[in-house]
């Protein structure tokens, strides 16, 4: 080997040797494996994908048509457990707490007071025995169970959307709600409630679109 080789050729070994030591380095080399596994994740789900192992990203149109029963019940001013509702609100406005629980990019409207457990309205269909097993709760009598209900134990503090509108809690199913409660954010919410009217608007405007590209 010439000296133009002996020269070049160390440099090379010199190279070599270097990209080694930086690739030896625990963290390069976590960063180096995390590449790799993220690259053959996706090879992984590509194939899945066309196998038919996974199932695209798609969105599904439901319909629930629901038969509640309420049973007979007192109105909510008249309960004489009301102002403990009353005086769960205040405390939670003095403690700064009157905000949205899920507090994320779909909040929307004024903070409201959700029965998370028992519904008001359901207070006399529900077991008080079944509560204590599944909450790990005691009652002396049924009068704690009633106060119980209108008790922060059974209230959480959610915004309009979340829950009675458009995201909320009252008109989608439980699973549902759920995934929309723990959203990873900037992910798509797992469902959203719409009404027959902006169906009927949604429906109109992909006519409308469909004839449009057809001309």
């Amino acid at each position: 080997m010439g000296w133009f080789g002996k020269i070049f050729g160390s440099e090379k070994k010199r190279a070599k040797a270097s990209r080694k030591k930086a690739h030896d380095h625990p963290k390069a080399e976590k960063a180096v494996s995390a590449v790799r596994r993220k690259v053959s994740e996706a090879h992984e789900h590509a194939s899945d994908l066309k196998a038919g192992l996974v199932t695209a990203a798609h969105q599904q149109a439901l319909t629930l048509h629901m038969l509640t029963h309420i049973p007979s019940h007192h109105p909510r001013e008249n309960d004489p457990h009301y102002h403990l509702f009353e005086q769960a609100k205040s405390r939670l406005k003095r403690q700064g707490l009157w905000k949205c629980a899920i507090e994320d990019d779909l909040c929307e409207g004024q903070p409201e007071l959700h029965h998370t457990h028992v519904e008001f309205s359901q207070i006399n269909q529900v077991d008080p025995k079944l509560i204590e097993k599944h909450l790990g709760l005691h009652f002396e009598a049924d009068e704690d169970f009633q106060e119980w209900v209108e008790s922060p134990g059974n209230l959480e503090v959610l915004c309009v959307n979340h829950h009675r509108a458009h995201y909320g809690i009252h008109v989608i199913p439980g699973p549902l709600w759920d995934a929309v409660r723990y959203r990873k954010k900037g992910t798509k919410a797992a469902a959203e409630f719409l009404s027959n009217a902006e169906v009927e608007a949604m429906a109109k405007s992909e006519v409308k679109a469909a004839a449009k590209k057809a001309k």
